[in-house]
């Protein structure tokens, strides 16, 4: 599979109309909840799995304050052993519920790469994302459970109908 470019995190594409960050930004900080794509790893446990395939799976999101997702995952879901073999993951952030064609909603696809937190960053991690998902507290300190954080290296906007639009990680930082 092959990804984009890379683009510096720090550098926005030229010509970033403002709105086209606003409406990027809305999404993150208006959505809970996320796909989250990973490359299943050559090691992958699962004989169903094929190494290397993408692997979509259904995730809470909470945002830190600089605009990275952070995710609870347990050491036990197979898109956590993905990470840790390749930590590069997307993750599709969308608003098309009660559309009558889903495709005229908006979306955004930010890549990047994951990390587990640890220590200091951890727990402001966990103070963060307990206050948008309080019912996480049940299995947040489970011991088969990490905090990880999405550092964004791009963005894809699509804000609707012909409205596509390429961002840099750095346009997502609030």
């Amino acid at each position: 599979m092959t990804m984009p470019p890379e683009i510096d995190p720090e550098t926005p594409p030229p010509g970033t109309p403002a709105d086209v960050r606003q409406a990027a930004l809305a999404l993150l900080a208006g959505r809970d909840q996320a796909t989250l794509s990973t490359l299943v790893a050559s090691s992958a446990e699962d004989a169903a799995a094929v190494g290397g395939w993408p692997y979509p799976s259904l995730v809470l999101v909470a945002m830190d304050g600089a605009g990275r997702p952070l995710l609870l995952l347990s050491e036990l879901a197979l898109h956590t052993r993905n990470l840790r073999q390749d930590g590069r993951a997307a993750l599709l952030f969308e608003d098309t519920g009660g559309l009558e064609n889903p495709l005229t909603g908006p979306r955004l696809s930010v890549m990047g790469r994951a990390e587990p937190l640890a220590g200091e960053e951890a727990e402001a991690a966990r103070a963060l994302y307990l206050e948008r998902h309080p019912s996480a507290a049940l299995y947040a300190d489970f011991p088969d459970f990490r905090f990880w954080r999405l550092d964004i290296a791009q963005a894809h906007l699509v804000a609707g109908f012909g409205r596509i639009h390429w961002l840099a990680g750095g346009d997502l930082k609030p």
